[in-house]
């Protein structure tokens, strides 16, 4: 534990100022953006404040799903250029990449966090906000949830093809890039055919809830109509995903020890 500590703070040195920065400039441009628009509008009629705020606010949610695979990318290609330094360690390749992917994370879920910060912060201090509180917080945990988790999804795909490239580059030198590129584009194409396949739908697709039955998900405001409609969710599905996703993180851990050892 203490390795692995000592390690994360390593990360968080060299992150740090990135993220305070980052942190600081989302929560003034989620703050004033909304309130800038409404100066522009005076005299136009009165100006929605708070739920420009809230679809900004979820649109820089969104966004936050490709953080942690830029993160991690950042961060492993810039040890991988003095592998001889950052490898050398008693710490195994596995706890080595997994600080990294847990870094990663945890700043995708921080700067996840500030729209949440905005939000909320915005409806204290808004008299009368057409959103009911609880619609807002069912919808919140929702979007947090859904771009977190496929945020995590993302950033192990991105780990294995940058594995992938990083075995290729010593035969292929600069091509291994394009090569690892249209690895992606058929891996991305087959992933799609199997799940749209029947085999997927009879035998995957099972244990089906819908979320809708746990809360009423229409919010209504004055500027836009905000709806989950894909809220069914299945048991398999889910299950699917979390084995096929910790299976491609070891995968790409093992091709990673090969690729130090070459």
């Amino acid at each position: 534990m203490k390795q692995w500590n000592g390690l994360l703070h390593k990360e968080w040195v060299q992150w740090r100022v990135q993220i305070i920065v980052l942190v600081l400039l989302m929560l003034m441009g989620l703050f004033i953006f909304p309130t800038f628009l409404k100066v522009l509008t005076v005299g136009e009629g009165e100006f929605p404040v708070f739920e420009m705020a809230m679809i900004i606010s979820f649109v820089a949610a969104g966004a936050c799903v490709f953080v942690p695979v830029i993160a991690f990318a950042t961060t492993f290609n810039k040890d991988m250029k003095v592998p001889d330094l950052w490898l050398h360690s008693t710490a195994t390749t596995s706890k080595l990449i997994g600080v990294k992917l847990f870094m990663a994370a945890g700043m995708g879920l921080v700067y996840l966090l500030v729209p949440v910060v905005v939000v909320a912060t915005r409806y204290l201090f808004t008299p009368h906000p057409e959103v009911m509180f609880s619609e807002l917080l069912f919808v919140g945990v929702l979007l947090i949830s859904a771009v977190f988790l496929m945020s995590i999804q993302f950033m192990v795909y991105g780990f294995f093809f940058i594995v992938i490239d990083q075995l290729l580059k010593p035969l292929l030198k600069g091509f291994s890039l394009v090569i690892t590129l249209v690895l992606f584009i058929i891996s991305a194409r087959v992933y799609g055919e199997v799940t749209s396949s029947s085999f997927y739908e009879r035998f995957i697709k099972v244990g089906r809830f819908d979320l809708v039955a746990i809360k009423n998900t229409n919010i209504e405001i004055s500027y836009d109509n905000f709806m989950f409609q894909n809220t069914v969710l299945y048991v398999g599905e889910i299950a699917f995903a979390i084995f096929f996703t910790v299976g491609i993180l070891y995968l790409a851990i093992t091709l990673f020890e090969k690729r130090v050892r070459l």
